[in-house]
C-alpha cells in the first residue's frame, strides 16, 4: 500500500502543501456528538476516500482531518476516540513528511533558507546526523551559487557530523556521500574547503588525511588542487613574509639560509600537490576548467623554484602518482641549494630542484615568495569530485506511514 511519505517524494507540489490554520471549535457534549452523528460519519467518510491518494488527494485528508479532531477530537464515545486517535496519528505523519519535503527541498534549492529551518528541528534533535549531512550538502549547494556567507554554519554542520559519526551515530541517507566510509573522508573535505579563507593551516592539515585515506576523495584532484592553495596560503605565505621582515637586503646568516630552505620545502609540497591535481585530471573532460586551473598553478610554483626553467615539468606530472605523498616534517632536513656563487639550477624532474641561495643583498630570493598570487582554489562545482551529491537530497521513505488497522 502506498503510503504518504512515499507520495510526497514523487510529488512536489510544494504550493498544495501549505499548512492551514484551524480554529479550534468548542468541543462538543456527548449528546451533541450523538445529534452530530451524520455530520461526523461524513466528515470522517471524506477523510478515508482521501488519505491514502495522490499527494493533491492527502491534502484534502489531511484538511478534513483537522476539521474532524477540531470538531468531534474529544467526543466521549470509545469508537468515535479510535477514529480520532487514528486520523491523529495519519496527521502527525503528514506533517512530519511535510516538514521534512519542505527541509529537503530547501536543502536543494534555496540553502539560506534550510539552515534558519534547521534550527527548530535540530533544537527536538540534536543527534540527528541526517539534519546535519543535509546541511552540508547545503552549504555545498550555497557554494556552487558563490554563496560563502554560508560557510560558518556549513563548516559547524560538518564538524557535528563527523562528531556524531565518531560517537557511533548512523543516518539512513548519507546523502551527500555514497555511504558511511566516504562521509568520512568527504566530511573531512568539506571542513578544509569551508575553513580554507579563514584557516589555510588546519585546512591542509585536514585535507593530508583525505589524501592518505582510502576513499574516493583520496583520488580527487580536487583535493589535491586545494592542498596545494592551503599550503600556499598557509604557511609558505607565512614563511615568506617572515623572511622579508628579517633577511631581505641583509647578508645571509645561517639563520635566513635555514627559513630558506623551509620555505623550499613547502614550495615542493605545493608543486607536489598540484601535479598530482593534474595528473589526476588529465583527459578528464569533466575535469578540464580544473586540469588548466591546476596546470597553470603548477607551472608558476614550478618556473619558481628552478628558476624560470619548466624543464622536467611533464616528466614530473607522468611519474608523480607513483610517488609517495610528500608529509611536513618528514622532508629532508634542508631543501638542496647550489652554491652561491654557482647560481645554477637543476632539475630532478620529482619537482625538487633548486633555488638560488639568497645573495649577500637578494634582490631576488624565491623569486619573492612572498608577493606571488595564489592561484585560488576552483568554486566547488568544479573542485568537488562529480560535484556531489550524485543526486539531491530525498525525504526518507518508512513504511506504514498511514496504514489503517481500524478497518473503520
Amino acid at each position: 500500500m502506498k503510503n504518504v511519505l512515499r507520495l510526497l517524494i514523487i510529488a512536489a507540489l510544494a504550493a498544495a502543501f501549505a499548512l492551514p490554520a484551524f480554529a479550534q471549535d468548542a468541543q462538543p457534549t456527548a449528546a451533541q456528538c450523538t445529534a452530530d452523528a451524520d455530520a461526523k460519519a461524513a466528515l470522517y467518510q471524506k477523510f478515508l476516500a482521501s488519505y491514502k491518494g495522490k499527494p493533491d488527494q492527502q491534502k484534502v485528508a489531511y484538511d478534513t482531518g483537522k476539521e474532524y479532531l477540531g470538531k468531534y477530537g474529544n467526543c466521549p464515545d470509545e469508537g468515535d476516540k479510535k477514529i480520532a486517535q487514528f486520523i491523529q496519528n495519519w496527521v502527525g505523519k503528514y506533517e512530519a513528511a511535510k516538514s521534512d519535503f519542505d527541509f529537503t527541498n530547501a536543502v536543494n534549492n534555496d540553502p539560506a533558507r534550510a539552515f534558519q529551518m534547521s534550527r527548530d528541528i535540530i533544537a527536538r534533535n540534536p543527534d540527528n546526523l541526517k539534519i546535519y549531512l543535509q546541511l552540508v550538502l547545503a552549504g555545498i549547494n550555497g557554494a556552487q551559487k558563490n554563496n560563502k556567507s554560508l560557510y560558518p554554519d556549513a563548516l559547524n554542520a560538518a564538524r557535528r557530523a563527523q562528531q556524531l559519526i565518531e560517537q557511533g551515530k548512523t543516518s539512513d541517507s548519507w546523502a551527500p556521500f555514497t555511504n558511511q566510509q566516504e562521509a568520512v573522508s568527504g566530511l573531512r573535505y568539506y571542513i578544509a574547503f569551508f575553513s580554507f579563507d579563514t584557516a589555510p593551516e588546519d585546512a591542509a592539515k585536514t585535507l593530508l588525511q583525505v589524501a592518505q585515506s582510502n576513499s574516493s576523495f583520496s583520488k580527487e584532484p580536487a583535493t589535491y588542487q586545494l592542498l596545494g592553495a592551503a599550503y600556499y596560503n598557509g604557511e609558505f605565505k607565512k614563511l615568506a613574509a617572515e623572511y622579508k621582515e628579517k633577511y631581505e637586503g641583509k647578508e645571509e646568516t645561517p639563520e635566513s639560509k635555514a627559513l630558506f630552505d623551509r620555505i623550499n620545502l613547502v614550495l615542493d609540497r605545493i608543486i607536489d600537490a598540484y601535479a598530482r591535481a593534474v595528473a589526476l585530471s588529465n583527459g578528464n573532460p569533466k575535469q578540464a576548467a580544473l586540469n588548466t586551473q591546476a596546470k597553470n598553478a603548477l607551472t608558476t610554483f614550478y618556473k619558481q623554484r628552478h628558476e624560470g626553467s619548466d624543464a622536467g615539468l611533464n616528466e614530473l606530472i607522468a611519474s608523480v602518482l607513483n610517488k609517495p605523498l610528500p608529509i611536513p616534517g618528514q622532508e629532508p632536513a634542508t631543501a638542496p641549494t647550489p652554491s652561491s656563487s654557482s647560481g645554477t639550477t637543476g632539475t630532478d624532474g620529482n619537482g625538487t630542484g633548486t633555488t638560488a641561495k639568497p645573495a649577500a643583498t637578494p634582490t631576488n630570493p624565491g623569486a619573492k615568495p612572498a608577493t606571488t598570487p595564489a592561484p585560488a582554489p576552483a568554486k566547488p562545482a568544479t573542485t568537488t569530485p562529480a560535484k556531489p551529491p550524485v543526486t539531491k537530497a530525498t525525504p526518507a521513505t518508512k513504511s506504514g506511514a498511514a496504514k489503517t488497522t481500524s478497518g473503520r
